[in-house]
Protein backbone atom coordinates (compact mmCIF):
# COMPACT_ATOMS: atom_id res chain seq x y z
CA UNK A 1 0.00 0.00 0.00
CA UNK A 2 1.18 3.50 -0.83
CA UNK A 3 1.94 5.17 2.53
CA UNK A 4 2.31 8.71 1.21
CA UNK A 5 -0.93 10.68 1.25
CA UNK A 6 -1.20 12.90 -1.85
CA UNK A 7 -1.83 16.53 -0.97
CA UNK A 8 -4.83 16.76 -3.31
CA UNK A 9 -6.65 14.08 -1.31
CA UNK A 10 -6.30 15.99 1.95
CA UNK A 11 -7.18 19.50 0.78
CA UNK A 12 -8.21 21.51 -2.27
CA UNK A 13 -7.52 24.88 -3.86
CA UNK A 14 -8.07 27.85 -1.54
CA UNK A 15 -7.63 25.82 1.66
CA UNK A 16 -6.47 27.28 4.96
CA UNK A 17 -3.52 25.24 6.22
CA UNK A 18 -1.50 24.92 9.40
CA UNK A 19 1.87 23.57 8.28
CA UNK A 20 4.81 22.57 10.47
CA UNK A 21 8.14 20.77 10.12
CA UNK A 22 11.42 20.06 11.90
CA UNK A 23 14.52 21.90 10.73
CA UNK A 24 17.77 19.98 11.30
CA UNK A 25 20.95 19.26 9.37
CA UNK A 26 22.72 15.91 8.96
CA UNK A 27 24.18 16.28 12.46
CA UNK A 28 20.68 16.72 13.90
CA UNK A 29 21.56 20.29 14.81
CA UNK A 30 18.50 22.46 15.39
CA UNK A 31 19.13 25.18 12.83
CA UNK A 32 16.41 27.59 13.91
CA UNK A 33 18.06 28.10 17.29
CA UNK A 34 20.09 30.67 15.35
CA UNK A 35 18.05 33.90 15.21
CA UNK A 36 19.78 34.95 11.99
CA UNK A 37 18.42 31.80 10.35
CA UNK A 38 14.94 32.53 11.69
CA UNK A 39 15.16 35.96 10.06
CA UNK A 40 16.41 34.37 6.85
CA UNK A 41 13.55 31.89 6.79
CA UNK A 42 10.93 34.60 7.26
CA UNK A 43 12.62 36.67 4.56
CA UNK A 44 12.30 33.77 2.14
CA UNK A 45 8.70 33.10 3.17
CA UNK A 46 7.86 36.73 2.37
CA UNK A 47 9.55 36.39 -1.02
CA UNK A 48 8.01 33.13 -2.17
CA UNK A 49 4.52 33.69 -0.80
CA UNK A 50 4.16 36.55 -3.28
CA UNK A 51 5.47 34.43 -6.13
CA UNK A 52 3.02 31.58 -5.47
CA UNK A 53 0.04 33.62 -4.26
CA UNK A 54 0.18 32.35 -0.67
CA UNK A 55 -1.24 34.38 2.21
CA UNK A 56 0.66 34.18 5.51
CA UNK A 57 -1.88 34.65 8.28
CA UNK A 58 0.32 33.72 11.24
CA UNK A 59 3.54 31.97 12.21
CA UNK A 60 5.68 30.71 15.08
CA UNK A 61 9.34 29.77 14.72
CA UNK A 62 10.93 27.61 17.40
CA UNK A 63 14.48 26.37 17.81
CA UNK A 64 13.83 22.98 16.21
CA UNK A 65 10.66 23.49 14.20
CA UNK A 66 8.31 26.05 12.73
CA UNK A 67 4.61 26.67 12.20
CA UNK A 68 2.94 28.64 9.42
CA UNK A 69 -0.77 29.38 9.04
CA UNK A 70 -1.32 29.99 5.34
CA UNK A 71 -4.11 30.27 2.80
CA UNK A 72 -3.17 28.77 -0.54
CA UNK A 73 -4.40 29.58 -4.03
CA UNK A 74 -3.94 26.11 -5.56
CA UNK A 75 -2.55 22.79 -4.35
CA UNK A 76 0.03 22.85 -7.14
CA UNK A 77 1.28 26.32 -6.23
CA UNK A 78 1.48 25.30 -2.57
CA UNK A 79 3.72 22.35 -3.45
CA UNK A 80 5.91 24.60 -5.57
CA UNK A 81 6.00 27.17 -2.78
CA UNK A 82 7.34 24.56 -0.35
CA UNK A 83 9.87 23.28 -2.86
CA UNK A 84 11.20 26.74 -3.76
CA UNK A 85 11.20 27.99 -0.17
CA UNK A 86 13.03 25.04 1.33
CA UNK A 87 15.46 24.65 -1.57
CA UNK A 88 16.47 28.30 -1.22
CA UNK A 89 16.67 28.01 2.57
CA UNK A 90 18.80 24.85 2.38
CA UNK A 91 21.15 26.52 -0.09
CA UNK A 92 21.67 29.55 2.15
CA UNK A 93 22.01 27.45 5.32
CA UNK A 94 24.50 25.07 3.72
CA UNK A 95 26.56 27.98 2.43
CA UNK A 96 26.59 29.37 5.96
CA UNK A 97 27.71 26.12 7.58
CA UNK A 98 29.68 24.64 4.69
CA UNK A 99 27.35 21.64 4.51
CA UNK A 100 25.27 19.92 1.85
CA UNK A 101 21.85 18.30 1.73
CA UNK A 102 18.31 19.04 2.87
CA UNK A 103 17.33 20.85 6.06
CA UNK A 104 13.70 19.70 6.24
CA UNK A 105 13.38 16.56 8.36
CA UNK A 106 10.69 14.33 6.84
CA UNK A 107 7.73 15.67 4.91
CA UNK A 108 6.10 18.95 5.90
CA UNK A 109 3.00 18.13 7.97
CA UNK A 110 -0.23 19.88 7.07
CA UNK A 111 -3.47 20.26 9.01
CA UNK A 112 -6.49 21.72 7.20
CA UNK A 113 -8.22 24.36 9.33
CA UNK A 114 -12.00 24.52 9.43
CA UNK A 115 -13.39 27.69 7.85
CA UNK A 116 -14.80 29.18 11.05
CA UNK A 117 -13.55 32.10 13.14
CA UNK A 118 -13.36 29.87 16.21
CA UNK A 119 -11.16 27.27 14.51
CA UNK A 120 -8.86 29.90 13.02
CA UNK A 121 -8.48 31.78 16.30
CA UNK A 122 -7.79 28.49 18.11
CA UNK A 123 -4.84 27.80 15.80
CA UNK A 124 -3.60 31.38 16.15
CA UNK A 125 -3.79 31.14 19.91
CA UNK A 126 -1.84 27.88 19.77
CA UNK A 127 0.88 29.56 17.70
CA UNK A 128 1.01 32.57 20.01
CA UNK A 129 1.59 30.31 23.02
CA UNK A 130 3.95 27.88 21.31
CA UNK A 131 7.04 29.49 22.83
CA UNK A 132 5.31 29.64 26.22
CA UNK A 133 4.51 25.93 26.06
CA UNK A 134 8.14 24.86 26.02
CA UNK A 135 11.16 24.90 28.31
CA UNK A 136 11.97 28.57 27.64
CA UNK A 137 8.48 29.75 28.75
CA UNK A 138 8.79 33.04 26.86
CA UNK A 139 5.79 35.37 27.06
CA UNK A 140 4.17 35.94 23.66
CA UNK A 141 4.69 39.71 23.85
CA UNK A 142 8.43 39.17 24.36
CA UNK A 143 8.93 36.76 21.46
CA UNK A 144 9.34 38.37 18.05
CA UNK A 145 9.30 35.14 16.02
CA UNK A 146 5.55 34.68 16.13
CA UNK A 147 2.53 36.66 14.99
CA UNK A 148 1.35 37.67 18.46
CA UNK A 149 3.08 41.04 18.49
CA UNK A 150 1.42 41.95 15.18
CA UNK A 151 -2.10 40.95 16.20
CA UNK A 152 -1.72 42.39 19.71
CA UNK A 153 -0.86 45.79 18.25
CA UNK A 154 2.69 45.85 19.62
CA UNK A 155 4.58 45.85 16.34
CA UNK A 156 3.29 45.80 12.75
CA UNK A 157 4.61 42.92 10.64
CA UNK A 158 4.26 43.58 6.91
CA UNK A 159 4.87 39.91 6.13
CA UNK A 160 1.52 38.96 7.67
CA UNK A 161 -1.74 38.98 5.72
CA UNK A 162 -4.43 39.82 8.25
CA UNK A 163 -6.44 36.89 9.55
CA UNK A 164 -10.13 36.94 8.66
CA UNK A 165 -10.98 35.71 12.15
CA UNK A 166 -9.01 38.52 13.82
CA UNK A 167 -11.10 41.08 11.92
CA UNK A 168 -14.18 39.69 13.64
CA UNK A 169 -12.87 40.41 17.13
CA UNK A 170 -14.02 44.05 17.12
CA UNK A 171 -15.12 47.08 15.14
CA UNK A 172 -11.73 48.83 15.20
CA UNK A 173 -8.13 47.65 15.19
CA UNK A 174 -7.77 48.84 18.79
CA UNK A 175 -10.72 46.70 19.86
CA UNK A 176 -9.41 43.72 17.92
CA UNK A 177 -5.93 44.00 19.42
CA UNK A 178 -7.32 44.27 22.94
CA UNK A 179 -9.66 41.29 22.45
CA UNK A 180 -6.83 39.22 20.98
CA UNK A 181 -4.46 40.03 23.86
CA UNK A 182 -7.11 39.18 26.44
CA UNK A 183 -7.99 35.93 24.70
CA UNK A 184 -4.37 34.71 24.54
CA UNK A 185 -3.59 35.80 28.10
CA UNK A 186 -6.73 34.14 29.45
CA UNK A 187 -5.79 30.86 27.80
CA UNK A 188 -2.21 31.12 29.03
CA UNK A 189 -3.40 31.44 32.62
CA UNK A 190 -5.81 28.53 32.18
CA UNK A 191 -3.01 26.20 31.12
CA UNK A 192 -1.53 24.22 33.96
CA UNK A 193 1.37 22.84 31.96
CA UNK A 194 2.81 22.92 28.44
CA UNK A 195 0.66 21.08 25.93
CA UNK A 196 1.00 19.66 22.43
CA UNK A 197 -1.45 20.27 19.63
CA UNK A 198 -2.30 16.58 19.25
CA UNK A 199 -3.30 16.41 22.91
CA UNK A 200 -6.40 18.39 21.94
CA UNK A 201 -7.52 15.80 19.37
CA UNK A 202 -11.18 15.00 20.17
CA UNK A 203 -11.41 11.63 21.91
CA UNK A 204 -14.14 10.23 19.65
CA UNK A 205 -12.17 11.39 16.59
CA UNK A 206 -9.07 9.47 17.68
CA UNK A 207 -10.54 6.15 16.53
CA UNK A 208 -10.93 7.46 12.98
CA UNK A 209 -7.40 8.89 12.94
CA UNK A 210 -6.01 5.64 14.37
CA UNK A 211 -7.84 3.75 11.63
CA UNK A 212 -6.25 6.03 9.06
CA UNK A 213 -2.77 5.56 10.54
CA UNK A 214 -3.33 1.80 10.50
CA UNK A 215 -4.27 1.99 6.83
CA UNK A 216 -1.10 3.94 6.07
CA UNK A 217 1.24 1.63 7.95
CA UNK A 218 0.45 -1.44 10.02
CA UNK A 219 3.69 -1.07 11.96
CA UNK A 220 3.37 2.58 12.93
CA UNK A 221 3.05 3.46 16.62
CA UNK A 222 0.04 5.56 17.62
CA UNK A 223 1.72 7.68 20.30
CA UNK A 224 1.88 10.74 18.03
CA UNK A 225 -1.29 10.80 15.94
CA UNK A 226 -1.29 13.17 12.99
CA UNK A 227 -3.80 16.02 12.98
CA UNK A 228 -5.04 16.04 9.42
CA UNK A 229 -7.73 18.61 10.26
CA UNK A 230 -8.25 21.36 12.86
CA UNK A 231 -11.70 22.46 14.00
CA UNK A 232 -14.76 21.08 15.73
CA UNK A 233 -14.85 17.36 16.60
CA UNK A 234 -17.53 16.72 13.96
CA UNK A 235 -15.48 18.49 11.30
CA UNK A 236 -12.30 16.59 12.17
CA UNK A 237 -14.10 13.24 12.21
CA UNK A 238 -16.05 13.65 8.97
CA UNK A 239 -13.08 15.06 7.07
CA UNK A 240 -10.76 12.31 8.30
CA UNK A 241 -13.33 9.68 7.32
CA UNK A 242 -13.56 11.26 3.88
CA UNK A 243 -9.77 11.29 3.57
CA UNK A 244 -9.55 7.65 4.64
CA UNK A 245 -12.07 6.63 1.98
CA UNK A 246 -10.31 8.70 -0.70
CA UNK A 247 -6.96 7.24 0.33
CA UNK A 248 -8.26 3.67 0.00
CA UNK A 249 -9.75 4.41 -3.43
CA UNK A 250 -6.47 6.02 -4.47
CA UNK A 251 -4.52 2.89 -3.52
CA UNK A 252 -7.02 0.60 -5.24
CA UNK A 253 -6.61 2.63 -8.43
CA UNK A 254 -2.82 2.41 -8.14
CA UNK A 255 -2.99 -1.36 -7.62
CA UNK A 256 -5.28 -1.76 -10.65
CA UNK A 257 -2.94 0.34 -12.80
CA UNK A 258 0.07 -1.71 -11.73
CA UNK A 259 -1.78 -4.96 -12.47
CA UNK A 260 -2.78 -3.70 -15.92
CA UNK A 261 0.79 -2.63 -16.64
CA UNK A 262 2.07 -6.03 -15.51
CA UNK A 263 -0.45 -7.88 -17.71
CA UNK A 264 0.46 -5.71 -20.70
CA UNK A 265 4.13 -6.40 -20.13
CA UNK A 266 3.53 -10.16 -19.98
CA UNK A 267 1.48 -10.02 -23.20
CA UNK A 268 4.23 -8.12 -25.00
CA UNK A 269 6.80 -10.69 -23.96
CA UNK A 270 4.63 -13.53 -25.30
CA UNK A 271 4.16 -11.73 -28.61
Amino acid sequence: MNARVPRYLQFSDGALLHMYWQCTNHNKQYLLENDDLKDLYLELVAKYKKQYNIKLLDFALMGNHQHLLVRISTVMKFSRFLQSLHTAFARRVNNHYGNTGAVVENRVKVSVVEETDEAIITVQRYLALNRWNCAERTLPRDYRYCGFRHYAGIECDDRIDTSEAWLGLGETDAERCAAYREMVEAHRHEQGKPSRENDDLPSFCRAVVEQFVQAVSDSREHDDLPSFYSGTPDYCRTQTERLLQAFREHNRALAAARALSHDSSDTSKKD
